[in-house]
């Protein structure tokens, strides 16, 4: 197989014919380097390397740079001929038929055609009925595909539906076929007691009636002149309404604006001194016969319930017109203003509202650890505070004040002292500390052995002392101590004694060591364990009161790994599961690995990297044949087989079938294609031989049409290429992919965008073996077989000469 390599300088964007090869490159090794990189170990010179290498950083490969002509059914035309990549090409159809699939397709950077090429069916929807009072116009007088029927009508007759209908994908006129129907109206009826103005007689025109004054139209007071020449509806009619004479109201009158009590007609309502109208004071004759609102009425005048300013009430009969009311205040209170007001005939209260000041000695401020309660919760005058401290306080001074006229309390305000304990004893070998005091520092250290009081020298009630002991002694005795409400330390003072738990045990495989050197009570030891081991325990323990170390004793376990993972079809062997020990990974036959064959156990209890993965030798395309085609089965990977045939007049030369082995080659050598040499007949007695053959044939083809039909099952066979198995003609062509259109799993092609650019066109030539016209003898020939007839090979069941 000829391999062509292809580089491209990167600033000049030109073909680099010859290549600057690296030292013995290319070598091409085991035939299935088809790729070049710019190696660095070889002074940046080509080398040819695979092209399935995960590793490299860029590959050349090959790119097409078009995609040949585009292939069309009949009847289509394709408009555009740039077939460089990316570009479109449109389809189109001869008048009267319609396109079938999709009108465009793209050059894919495969180097083919997206899609499939469309077809043109050719769509005839028929002639069409005459129009009844009109007539129908065909343009362009057809009836075919995207024809259209224009719709007219005579004169004084209108078109009712569509005007164009067209020819439709499915061989129909679209819409329904229109009416023409008459448009012309006669005069419209008169009515008593009004008139008719019309806008015309033609349809959609308008007959507007009206009434005279006095009268309500009853009905539709608008008619349409609708098709068919009639006015919608009946006409309406005027009738004659009054509403009488309104109701008399009591202390009030009424007039009629216009005089007359008919529809339209108003009239207005009017009341006596000291009476105000509650209701409609104008209202309206409706067309109903009725006055548009009810009867109003006139009532006395009153006013508003009047304001209540706080810390006042008032005093009053009623709140009618002329009426009094009188103000007052509550106690501790002053008014300010008028004391009475009264009810006036605009309904408002005369003068204006007064108002009763309050006298308030107002809030006293709060006292430090104490509390002021107000008696009834008033601060007025007369008003009463007392004072109570908090607990631990005492109050200085007096305990209740009262409110004076001046705005003041009584008497000075009075002060709360705190009970106070005195400092604590200090054991010996003990450390003293208190919090909850005063917090000036906040937690206070009054002394320890080696030094002196630095802070309080009295402290409150419900300050906390604390008692620790130095370095190694414990506390005998209630550590803790509080200041009681009676001024003295809860509890007796404890003791501090010397404690020791003595050197902790050693560990095997590991090690313990004394940060602090000591074995006294608080002393820390810690934990260790040597190389390739874990600690199974705690790491740090502690000198307890009770002399023992916190904690069991840790204990120091190997490191080991678990089996490792690995993906379906790996196999691997352990040589320790200890750390260091390896894992050997393996792929079976027909495969190769990717990623690292060996995997260590480390420290942390896990193998190192991750489990690599064997994927099947891919044996690439097998290369194509001159004056033949080449089908794959089963891809090209290991153990996959691909077949070759000829096309009519050529005989293979060579095997019929080639597997892909473990090595990445195909099995055998490539076959051939060469003209086929027919040997010379004798004339005589040939019509003879005709009849004889014909008789044979469709006596042959009987039978095989009855075998068809009772074993249409897959049938399972053996050749000599070691095809394992077969399945059915028909599902088996279904599944063939024909190279014609192979690509590589990365999606480049193979170069050639048509396999039949080296065969030169005939007339006859052969060119759809799986066409509608195939005979399946539901059996598989692992190689085609000649027939007597000349040089005729059978594939999928069709004879091809």
């Amino acid at each position: 197989m000829r391999r062509m390599v292809h580089a491209v300088d990167e600033i000049t964007r030109d073909l680099v014919q010859r290549p600057a090869w690296g030292k013995d490159q290319p070598n091409n090794y085991n035939g299935e380097q088809n790729c070049v990189v710019l190696d660095g170990g070889r002074g940046w010179l080509w080398n040819d390397v695979g092209c399935n290498l995960d590793y490299l950083h860029w590959i050349c490969q090959h790119v097409p740079s078009s995609c040949g002509s585009p292939d069309k059914l009949i009847n289509t035309t394709i408009i555009g001929n740039d077939y460089s990549l990316g570009a479109t090409i449109n389809y189109s159809c001869p008048e009267g038929h319609m396109l079938v699939g999709d009108q465009n397709r793209s050059c894919s950077s495969d180097g083919f055609w997206t899609g499939m090429p469309p077809r043109c069916k050719f769509v005839d929807c028929g002639g069409l009925p005459d129009l009844e009072h009109g007539a129908v116009t065909l343009k362009d007088k057809r009836t075919t595909h995207g024809a259209q029927a224009v719709y007219t009508c005579h004169e004084n007759y209108t078109l009712i539906g569509h005007e164009i209908r067209i020819c439709d994908d499915d061989g129909k006129w679209t819409n329904s076929t229109p009416q023409c129907l008459f448009d012309w109206c006669p005069d419209p009826p008169d009515i008593h007691g009004g008139v008719v103005h019309t806008t015309g007689h033609r349809a959609g025109d308008t007959a507007t009636y009206t009434c005279q004054p006095g009268y309500v139209i009853s009905g539709e007071g608008i008619l349409s002149c609708g098709l068919g020449g009639e006015w919608s509806g009946k006409a309406p009619s005027c009738k004659y309404v009054d509403c009488g004479a309104p109701p008399n109201i009591e202390f009030g009158r009424y007039e009629l604006r216009t005089g007359t009590t008919t529809v339209d007609s108003v009239v207005e309502y009017f009341c006596d001194d000291d009476y105000w109208l509650d209701g409609e004071k104008v209202q309206k004759c409706t067309r109903e016969g009725k006055w548009s609102s009810d009867t109003p009425f006139c009532e006395l005048i009153t006013c508003e319930e009047p304001d209540v300013p706080s810390g006042s009430y008032v005093v009053g009969v009623d709140f009618n017109v002329h009426s009094t009311i009188e103000y007052h205040c509550e106690v501790g209170h002053i008014l300010r203003g008028e004391p009475s007001r009264v009810c006036q005939r605009n309904g408002d209260w005369s003068g204006s509202t007064p108002n009763c000041e309050y006298i308030d000695c107002g809030k006293v401020p709060t006292m430090l650890y104490g509390e002021v309660q107000y008696t009834n919760g008033t601060t007025y005058l007369g008003s009463q505070l007392s004072y109570s401290c908090a607990k631990h306080y005492k109050i200085n001074g007096v305990s209740k004040r009262y409110c004076l006229e001046s705005g003041l309390w009584s008497d000075a305000t009075p002060k709360c002292e705190e009970i106070r304990c005195p400092e604590p004893i200090l054991a010996e070998h003990g450390i003293l500390s208190v919090t909850g005091n005063d917090r000036m520092y906040g937690r206070t250290l009054i002394r320890t052995a080696e030094t002196a009081n630095v802070g309080a020298s009295s402290f409150k009630i419900g300050a906390l002392a604390k008692y620790r002991c130095e370095r190694g002694y414990k506390v005998v005795g209630e550590p803790l101590s509080t200041c009681e409400d009676s001024g003295q330390w809860s509890g007796d003072v404890p003791q501090c004694v010397y404690v020791d738990c003595r050197n902790p045990e050693k560990i095997q495989n590991g090690v313990v060591t004394l940060p602090s050197n000591a074995t006294y009570y608080g002393a820390l030891a810690l934990y260790a364990c040597d190389p390739n081991y874990e600690l199974d325990g705690v790491s740090r323990r502690l000198c307890l009161e009770n002399g023992t170390w916190s904690s069991d004793t840790p204990v120091c376990n190997e490191i080991k790994c678990k089996d490792p993972d690995t993906f379906a079809g790996v196999n691997f062997k352990i040589s320790t599961h200890s750390v260091g020990g390896a894992a050997q990974y393996y792929c079976p036959r027909g495969h190769n690995m990717q990623g690292n064959s060996t995997r260590f156990c480390q420290k942390n209890g896990s193998w190192s990297g991750s489990a690599p993965t064997c994927l099947p030798v891919d044996c690439g395309h097998p290369g194509l044949i001159e004056n033949g085609r080449v089908i794959a089965t089963n891809g090209t990977t290991y153990n996959s087989a691909v077949e070759y045939l000829c096309i009519p007049t050529y005989d293979r030369i060579g095997p019929y079938l080639r597997k892909c082995l473990d090595n990445g080659q195909w099995s055998g050598d490539q076959p051939r294609c060469e003209m086929a040499t027919e040997e010379p007949q004798e004339d005589s007695n040939l019509g003879t031989s005709i009849g004889i053959g014909a008789g044979v044939v469709v006596f042959l083809l009987v039978l095989l049409g009855i075998i068809y039909l009772k074993l249409r099952k897959p049938v399972t066979v053996k050749n000599t290429e070691n095809v394992e198995g077969a399945e059915r003609k028909e599902d088996r062509n279904a599944a063939v992919m024909s190279y014609a259109t192979l690509s590589d799993r990365n999606g480049y092609g193979y170069g050639q965008t048509n396999i039949y650019e080296n065969i030169h066109e005939q007339e006859n030539m052969y060119d759809a073996p799986y066409g509608e016209s195939r005979r399946d003898s539901g059996t598989y020939e692992p190689e085609p077989v000649g027939r007597a007839n000349g040089n005729v090979v059978t594939i999928n069941g069709v004879a091809v000469r």
